[in-house]
């Protein structure tokens, strides 16, 4: 690669030079485009109501794809207050169903599903068939879910108004 001298002391590639630099900055470019396209097909989760779907917002993540794992922890107060921001669900005492999707081959060993009350106390819910029971208490909550799978765990949380 020839650097010449042009003109006010501005350097300009040689022909050759402007193709290397170019098809580099391609390469690195391509390559962050797959990393980044790679962290977006994590797990997702959503709530089925009635006719309804709901998807949910990620919190912590331990997940393997047999090449790499992405670790994010995110502290349970934090997630709280950023969900109970959010818009709101409308439930009533009813069923949810939960829909898990691109799970990459991943196979599901336990869910746990958990509400939180505004004053930070939070009740655990019994799952089953990936199928919970809304509690009576009318309000605004956050329900937190946990997979554990054989790729490892995801977080999901949603803001939900019981009516």
């Amino acid at each position: 690669m020839k650097v010449q001298p042009a003109k006010c002391g501005v350097y300009v590639l040689s022909g050759l030079g402007a193709v290397m630099v170019f098809f580099l900055l391609l390469l690195k470019n391509s390559a962050f485009f797959l990393e980044e396209e790679y962290d977006q097909n994590k797990p997702e989760a959503a709530l089925a109501v009635n006719e309804h779907t709901y998807h949910l917002h990620k919190g912590s993540i331990n997940w393997s794809n047999g090449r790499s794992t992405t670790k994010k922890e995110i502290n349970v107060y934090d997630l709280y207050t950023y969900i109970s921001q959010q818009k709101s669900i409308p439930l009533k005492q009813q069923s949810v169903k939960l829909h898990f999707s691109n799970l990459d081959g991943a196979y599901i060993r336990g869910v746990n599903v958990h509400i939180w009350k505004n004053n930070g106390e939070k009740t655990k819910l019994f799952v089953k068939n990936n199928e919970f029971k809304i509690p009576k208490n009318q309000g605004f909550y956050v329900v937190d879910i946990v997979i554990n799978s054989t790729r490892g765990t995801m977080q999901y949380a949603a803001n939900v108004q019981i009516q």
